[in-house]
């Protein structure tokens, strides 16, 4: 059995924090839009959620050695400006998987159903790799 490194820990934990965070406000943002309009659109904007859920889901296994990776670089941009630049690109790929797998007419529409969860996910890398975060935590760099 391979044991975790702490760091390595903290990747997936900080990872999976990302995924839920992201997927929650993005539900939730288009639920609130949805229903401004019409409140028996809801089950559209749950539905789309599942699917966002799924499909980024299935991209989190590329999502971890990125981040793993990132830790390990030293490259002159700071780990969030990292961090967002992969969430950005990983967004981009489960929207081109979602295109592929799913009947949509365009990829515009299909940015207008997926705009919120990309804003929720950097809102949380925002959050996620702040200075108070690290301050709160006591570590030495975003990626202990």
């Amino acid at each position: 059995m391979v044991l975790l490194s702490a760091a390595g820990h903290s990747t997936i934990t900080r990872t999976f924090i990302l995924w839920a965070l992201a997927n929650i406000g993005g539900t939730l943002w288009l639920l609130l839009d949805f229903s401004l309009d019409r409140i028996d659109d809801y089950p559209i904007a749950l539905m789309s959620g599942l699917v966002a859920a799924l499909v980024s889901l299935a991209i989190v296994p590329l999502v971890i050695p990125f981040f793993s990776a990132m830790c390990r670089l030293r490259v002159g941009l700071s780990r969030r400006s990292l961090a967002l630049g992969g969430v950005t690109l990983f967004f981009l790929l489960a929207n081109q998987l979602l295109e592929v797998l799913l009947p949509i007419d365009s990829m515009t529409d299909l940015l207008n159903m997926s705009l919120p969860y990309w804003a929720a996910a950097m809102l949380t890398v925002l959050w996620l790799y702040s200075p108070s975060q690290q301050n709160n935590t006591g570590r030495t760099s975003a990626c202990d």
